[in-house]
């Protein structure tokens, strides 16, 4: 029903604003104004930021430019990905001011970028039982395909997330160094073998990582060596952080022998997170474990 209502207002507005310009047809010097939110963050790199006053539908302040542009926002999302840009081109031109002529540059829309919107907006307006609207400023014969005018790639297209870094149990991020410094600010450190892995039931985003602890492999400080022996001996299974290490089968091999660094969680049942989780390496992690001891 919004959507429908919508494009009513949208077809009314349309035909009182071709009246508007029709009857008040005189050159107007025009003015620059921030755009609309609905117009915000659209191109790379943010060049659109100011918008011309006033439009071809004779909207002289601000919020008349809001009130016009708001009733095509349901159909945002529904068909051409540029629908928002190819809008804000024609209610919120840009504004640029050529210093020589002394007048505001206007600059229109690309044909083909007009001629892809309609081609993909029109079917989902007509499915409504609208039509695409008549005034001038959507027809797309009206428009050129120069360098001047507002293409498709003007659209901002979203950066790619940062990849995920495995720096719980990436080797290569998890050298001597980082071992070391980690081992040193842990609650434990332990060799063991892994049986199995699973999503913990408990909170989706850990993996419950099943453990066969290697026989003398604790390493604690010597303050709560003592107090904490019997309890250690009992871990069997530890929690790993899901977003820390995303590729849990492929680096956390079942049957094979790895260094653990653990930090206790006490609450109503004792928890350990793993902090790093390597293969074994005999020589070298033997020697992290022995300076655990020795941390400054």
């Amino acid at each position: 029903m919004t959507f429908l209502y919508s494009f009513f207002i949208v077809a009314l507005m349309t035909c009182s604003v071709a009246s508007t310009s029709h009857e008040h047809g005189f050159r107007v010097r025009g003015r620059c104004e921030p755009v609309p939110p609905f117009c915000q963050n659209l191109t790379n790199g943010g060049s659109y930021s100011y918008m011309r006053l006033p439009n071809v539908f004779n909207n002289f302040q601000l919020s008349e430019t809001v009130e016009a542009i708001m009733p095509w926002a349901p159909l945002v999302g529904k068909c051409h990905s540029g629908l928002k840009m190819f809008l804000c081109a024609i209610y919120a031109p840009i504004c640029l001011y050529d210093k020589e002529k002394g007048d505001y540059v206007n600059i229109k829309l690309c044909k083909s970028f007009c001629e892809s919107v309609r081609k993909s907006c029109e079917p989902v307006m007509s499915s409504y039982n609208y039509t695409w609207p008549s005034h001038d400023a959507f027809n797309c014969t009206g428009y050129m395909d120069n360098l001047m005018c507002v293409r498709e790639d003007f659209v901002s297209t979203p950066k790619p997330p940062p990849p995920v870094k495995d720096v719980i149990c990436d080797p290569d991020l998890n050298n001597d160094a980082v071992l070391q410094n980690k081992a040193c600010r842990s609650d434990l450190v332990i060799r063991a073998e892994v049986l199995g892995t699973r999503e913990s039931k408990g909170d989706s985003s850990y993996t419950l990582i099943k453990i066969k602890r290697h026989k003398k492999s604790a390493r604690q400080g010597s303050r709560s060596q003592r107090k904490t022996k019997k309890a250690v001996e009992s871990v069997d299974r530890v929690l790993l952080p899901r977003k820390g290490c995303k590729n849990v089968a492929g680096r956390v091999k079942k049957e094979v022998t790895h260094l653990i660094i653990l930090d206790r969680k006490i609450g109503k049942k004792t928890k350990y997170i793993v902090k790093a989780i390597v293969p074994w390496k005999s020589k070298r992690h033997r020697k992290i474990m022995r300076q655990r001891g020795n941390c400054k």
